[in-house]
Formats: structure tokens, C-alpha cells, sequence
């Protein structure tokens, strides 16, 4: 190094973290300018380089569900940055717990914090006003929480007093429209929709009913999309439906730092909260009409367990032909896998009749044969639902192609470009005013150098979006290979037979492998008129509640059954092929003991497939195989 020549020194890599806390949230502005106050202090002020800027819109005292700060905490441990830059200690979090939690993290990945607000570093001499300011940010959530609360409190008053008191509901509801501050007022075409759906529901119709009814007659939700048959059901069983307001149903526990609900007596419900659909009264009748309604299947009156309902798609629907006892899943292993097998409850609980006359002898059911077994018949019965992939994966594949080519990264180029150039102007702008003499030399430094260190952040911006165009070069190429596997696979159909599987109601199993598979007409119509298919033709009557039907059988093989099946068939093509051979020779030539040739010989006859004509002399006897040559 020459004499007298100094050392240069790299500027510091910062890591801006912006969130603005909850009083602030209501100022549609207040994080984009905490965001640009902060660049500008990094870049003008202290000239540091910004490694990375994490902008919050969470808000909340918890870190769990804080993307950006997750982010921060793993880029630290990357070493992206050399300095934390934040507002404030209750900008990044009002936890006493996570703030030391951070100082921790931030200690290990030897990095400073920077607090522009107090324009200062963090040391360890901090850490016991730190804390305090840490243990205030939460104490004062906690009075926020407190004062929402009482707020909700005072509202249930004022409305039991008959005094107007606002009541701010976020969500559209379908049913009312928002017409100013706090005021509701009926949908009338929203509003009778709501009330046939209550006729319905009266008159016995269930909610897969009403939701496809409704939707063949244009009713549509309040974002233009179909109502679902939950949706429905949610909707008649709300309080809404009467006018009734239930709110403060779950409240934020800071020591566990999560919501919890609460029990029935802490909710605050606002009676004549909005305009009444229905009545109380109608509204009680409805629901109790539903909750009354049993539904009975003409095979008798077999018992449904729902304890287990939902967990697995079988769960609760496999059902004991011999005791009317549900199936119960259970799992054993096998060949170093788990393999899941369905055995009838009371075998379970008793055993088998052998041991306990109160036991059943019924079939257990292998999973994935299972599977296949209702597969194979339902591609069967219902074969024109199967097969018709090139419409549907042409329009899934669609859907792909928009999503991957829409990419935000292209209209976030353009801005930038166009910042760039009126950027420029500025400039330019600028010149013309320091040769016309309107400014000092001084402030043509100052001001073109803050445009300089905004070209220079905007430029660095666009780099990294043209390096990512650039990754995604070859997208057409993944793009047609996804557009193979939906045309070429039966990615589709599989889709389909699981659809099918969530409308069978009932699967009753029989002692000879007999199973007759009971579907919900209701269910079942709305999914073959979504697909263009038809129901079964064979059941006469076509009230709701008569289910369509599929008999088959469930055939299984392990690794015994087929080994004997394929020895039987060797046994016969050998005795085709030399009637006059000994048995005792069979062993030998198949490579295995005498005992087994003996049983699958026994079994062979006893089906009449083999027998043995016996000659004069001994050891001159023939074999005569018999129905063509299969086992």
C-alpha cells in the first residue's frame, strides 16, 4: 500500500423492520411512510446499504404469525445484514418474552440493533429499560384489549337502553347491505333467497338440496360465487337471521400468546343489531325441525357411528351385514410398511363366534384393496363420469398457464422503469435550475445526490427482478410437461372417484365378500349434473332419501393365496402335458415339498379340475385334466 493511502471501508448492510402498531392502523398511510422515512435515514443519513427491508402488515402482539419477522430471523442467521434497523422497541414486538428472546438471536449472530427513533445503538448497559419499555408495550395491549372489551360491553347496553350505538361489521353479509357508517339495511333479493332457504329447510330439504336449488336459480353470494351447502347451513343457524348480533366470542390470551374461545356465558349478544330476516320464533322452529329429522334407509335400521366420522373417507360408513355393527380401522405391519386393515367392531370387542357367542365371523377388509374394489365398480356403474379428461384438463391446465404467466414481477418492472424516468427529468430539471443560477451549488449537490441514491436503490430493484425473469426461462418447457400429465394421467379421474367416496353414505359388507355400496341420491345428483353424467336407472323411486346403489364384491389374494394359485396352474400344464407322470416326481420339478403337491392336488380335484384314471397294472394310472386349463 502506497504511503499515505487509506483504507477503504465497506458501508454497513442494514436490515430495515417496519410495522406500524395498532393505534396506527388506521391510517391507510402510516406504514408506507414509515417504510420510506426509514430508507431514507439508512441511505442519506447514516449512508449505510440496504441488505434487505421487511414490512409488516400483521399486526398483533405475537411473532408466530408474523411472515416478515420469521424472515428477519432467518436472514440474520444468514448473515445478509450487519445492523437490525427498527423504529421503535414496540414496532417489532410488545412481548417482554420475544423481545428477550430476540436480543438473544440478535447476541449469537453478532449483529447490532439500531433504534432511529432515539437515534442510537442497543448495548447490554440498555437491557433494563429495554425490558421495562418491552413489559409497557405489552401491559398496553393488554388495556387495549381491556378497553375493546368494555367497548363491546357498552354497545349490548345502549342497545338494551334502545340508545343508537354503532356497530362496525367488517365482512359483507349476505342478506343486508352497507349503506353508511354503521348502517344496514336489507338485500330485498338476498333477503328472500335467505327465507325460501329457511322454507326448505322446514319442509325437509337438505342443505346440498337447498345450496344446488338456489344455485340453478342464480343465487349467488356477496362475491359472486356459489354458496356452498355449509355456507347455507351456517347462515340459518346464525343469530344474524333474526337480527341478533353475538360478538366477543374468543379473546386473545397474552400468556399463551393465541386466541382462545370463550364459554357461552362471557358472549356479548346485541339483540335488533340489524334489519330481522325471519323471526325468532320461525327461526327456533326451523332449527329444531332439523334437528329432529332422522334419516331411515329401506335395509333396515342400522346404527351409524359417527365417533370417528371425518378422520379417514370410510370412517363411520362401512357397516356389519351380520350384526349391523360398524367397521373399525386399525393398522398392523408388514413387510416393514404399516398396512391398514377394517374389521367389524364386534369382532373387535367380543371376538369371534367361536369364543363368544356374541361374536361375528364377518370379512375384514384391507384398505387398499378396499379402495380399489370401490374404484373398479364405481368406474363400472357410472362409466361415463370416467375417461373424459381432455375438457377438464385442458381447463385446469388454463388456470396454470394464467397463474404462472401472470407474473406481478412484470408491472412491478414497469413502475420502476418509469421512476427511473421521471427521475431523470428531475435531473434535468435540476441542471436547468443550477445554469439558470435558481439554486446554489450546494443544493444541486445535496439534491442531486439524493436522486443519485434513489436511481441507485431502483436500479439494484430492477437487476433483481431481471435476474428472476431470467430463472424462469424455461416455463414453457414445465408448462407442457404439466399439460402431459393432466391429458396423459388419471390425475382427473382419481379426483373424481374421491368425489364419489364423500357421497356414499353407507358400505354393508356381507360373510360371502358380498358389498353393496349405498350412495346419496342428493349428493350424488348435483356431482353427475356438474359432470353430465346419470344415476342409477335401476332404483324405481326417487324421493331423496332412497340412496343409489352398487353391488360387487371384494376379491383379495395375499402372497400365499396367489403362490398357490400360480403352483395349481403349473401342476395342471405339467399333467397336460405328460398324463402319465408320477406325483412323487411333481415335488422335484416345481421346488416344493411333497405336502404342498398333495394339498393342491386334493384342491384341484375336489373343484373337479383334475382326476386320476387308474390303469390294470399298478403305476400305469393317467391324469385327466378337466374345464380347459385354468386354476
Amino acid at each position: 500500500m502506497a504511503a499515505g493511502q487509506r483504507l477503504s471501508v465497506p458501508a454497513p448492510r442494514v436490515g430495515i423492520y417496519n410495522r406500524c402498531s395498532t393505534e396506527e392502523e388506521a391510517q391507510k398511510n402510516a406504514l408506507a411512510v414509515q417504510a420510506e422515512e426509514s430508507r431514507e435515514i439508512a441511505t442519506v443519513r447514516k449512508n449505510w446499504i440496504i441488505a434487505a427491508q421487511y414490512i409488516e402488515s400483521e399486526s398483533g402482539t405475537t411473532v408466530k404469525n408474523r411472515t416478515e419477522y420469521q424472515r428477519l430471523l432467518e436472514d440474520m442467521e444468514k448473515d445478509l445484514f450487519d445492523i437490525v434497523m427498527i423504529k421503535s422497541i414496540d414496532r417489532l414486538t410488545r412481548s417482554a418474552k420475544d423481545w428477550y428472546l430476540f436480543l438473544n438471536k440478535l447476541t449469537e449472530s453478532d449483529k447490532q440493533l439500531y433504534i432511529y427513533m432515539e437515534d442510537k445503538f442497543y448495548t447490554p448497559d440498555d437491557s433494563l429499560i429495554s425490558g421495562i419499555k418491552a413489559i409497557l408495550a405489552e401491559e398496553f395491549s393488554r388495556e387495549l384489549s381491556k378497553k375493546i372489551k368494555n367497548s363491546h360491553g357498552r354497545r349490548q347496553q345502549m342497545h338494551r337502553q334502545k340508545k343508537p350505538a354503532g356497530l362496525n361489521i367488517t365482512r359483507p353479509m349476505f342478506g343486508w347491505d352497507k349503506v353508511g357508517k354503521d348502517v344496514y339495511r336489507l338485500n330485498d333479493a338476498e333477503a328472500e333467497a335467505y327465507r325460501m332457504a329457511f322454507d326448505m329447510a322446514g319442509a325437509g330439504k337438505g342443505f346440498y338440496t337447498i345450496a344446488n336449488y338456489m344455485y340453478d336459480q342464480g343465487v349467488r353470494g356477496k362475491n359472486g360465487g356459489r354458496i356452498s351447502n355449509v355456507q347455507w347451513r351456517k347462515m340459518l343457524y346464525s343469530p344474524r337471521a333474526h337480527g341478533a348480533m353475538v360478538i366477543h366470542t374468543r379473546e386473545y390470551d397474552f400468556d399463551t400468546k393465541r386466541f382462545v374461545s370463550l364459554p357461552p356465558e362471557e358472549w356479548i349478544t346485541i339483540e335488533n343489531a340489524l334489519p330481522p330476516i325471519v323471526s325468532e320464533a320461525y327461526q327456533s322452529e326451523v332449527l329444531n325441525a332439523i334437528a329432529g329429522r332422522k334419516t331411515e334407509y329401506s335395509l333396515g335400521t342400522a346404527g351409524r357411528d359417527m365417533s370417528q366420522a371425518g378422520r379417514y373417507d370410510l370412517s363411520g360408513k362401512l357397516i356389519c351385514a351380520e350384526c349391523r355393527a360398524v367397521y373399525y380401522r386399525t393398522t398392523f405391519r408388514s413387510g416393514g410398511r404399516r398396512v391398514a386393515e377394517w374389521k367389524c367392531s364386534t369382532a373387535l370387542k367380543k371376538g369371534r363366534k367361536a369364543s363368544n357367542e356374541g361374536g361375528c365371523d364377518n370379512i375384514n377388509l384391507l384398505e387398499e384393496e378396499l379402495h380399489k374394489m370401490i374404484g373398479a365398480a364405481c368406474k363400472k356403474q357410472y362409466d361415463n363420469l370416467f375417461g373424459a379428461q381432455r375438457g377438464i384438463a385442458d381447463e385446469a391446465f388454463a388456470l396454470v398457464r394464467r397463474a404462472v404467466r401472470d407474473d406481478p414481477a412484470k408491472s412491478e418492472v414497469c413502475r420502476l422503469e418509469k421512476e427511473c424516468e421521471r427521475l431523470e427529468r428531475k435531473k434535468r430539471v435540476l441542471l436547468d435550475k443550477l445554469v439558470n443560477e435558481t439554486i446554489t451549488d450546494t443544493e444541486f449537490a445535496q439534491c442531486r445526490e439524493e436522486l443519485d441514491s434513489r436511481m441507485g436503490l431502483i436500479t439494484d430493484k430492477l437487476r433483481l427482478l431481471q435476474e428472476q425473469s431470467l430463472a424462469s426461462a424455461g416455463q414453457e418447457e414445465r408448462l407442457e410437461a404439466v399439460k402431459g400429465a393432466l391429458r396423459n394421467g388419471d390425475v382427473v379421474d382419481r379426483a373424481k372417484l374421491k368425489e364419489l367416496v364423500m357421497r356414499i353414505d353407507q358400505i354393508y359388507v356381507y360373510p360371502d365378500r358380498k358389498v353393496e355400496i349405498l350412495f346419496n341420491r342428493t349428493k350424488l345428483q348435483g356431482l353427475m349434473k356438474l359432470y353430465g353424467g346419470k344415476t342409477d336407472s335401476a332404483v324405481d323411486d326417487d324421493s331423496e332419501n332412497v340412496p343409489c346403489r352398487i353391488r360387487t364384491e371384494y376379491i383379495h389374494e395375499n402372497g400365499s393365496s396367489e403362490r398357490r394359485r400360480e403352483i395349481n396352474q403349473q401342476i395342471l400344464n405339467i399333467l397336460r402335458d405328460n398324463p402319465g407322470i408320477r406325483a412323487k416326481d411333481l415335488p422335484e420339478l416345481l421346488g416344493v415339498g411333497y405336502s404342498y403337491v398333495n394339498t393342491s392336488i386334493k384342491a384341484l380335484k375336489k373343484a373337479g379340475k383334475l382326476r386320476y384314471e387308474k390303469g390294470k397294472a399298478a403305476g400305469t394310472g393317467v391324469w385327466r385334466v378337466q374345464d380347459g386349463n385354468e386354476a
